[in-house]
């Protein structure tokens, strides 16, 4: 599957998205850290809603291009059949 040059774009944002989710649940874990697990939990989970905002961003933005190729796929398969129907009624036109 070839990807267009928004796509390759997209999955590397994605990565970098997945990255930040790491990086900011990370870094304010530990920052609160000292202060109990369950606060370093909570402040982990709001560290990396801000990355996990752009991962989804970027998946919706993925999905619509893979929507896009699937239904040009669908319109030239349509297409041809239309074709080989017009044919077939020709064909059959002419035997009457």
């Amino acid at each position: 599957m070839r990807q267009t040059l928004a796509e390759t774009i997209i999955s590397f944002l994605l990565g970098a998205a997945w990255a930040l989710v790491l990086l900011g649940a990370a870094f304010l874990f530990w920052s609160f850290f000292p202060f109990g697990i369950v606060i370093a939990l909570m402040a982990a989970l709001v560290g990396s809603l801000f990355g996990l905002l752009f991962v989804v961003l970027l998946e919706v933005a993925a999905l619509q291009f893979e929507k896009m190729r699937e239904l040009r796929r669908q319109t030239k398969i349509l297409e041809s059949i239309k074709v080989s129907l017009e044919s077939f009624d020709d064909a059959a036109l002419r035997d009457h």
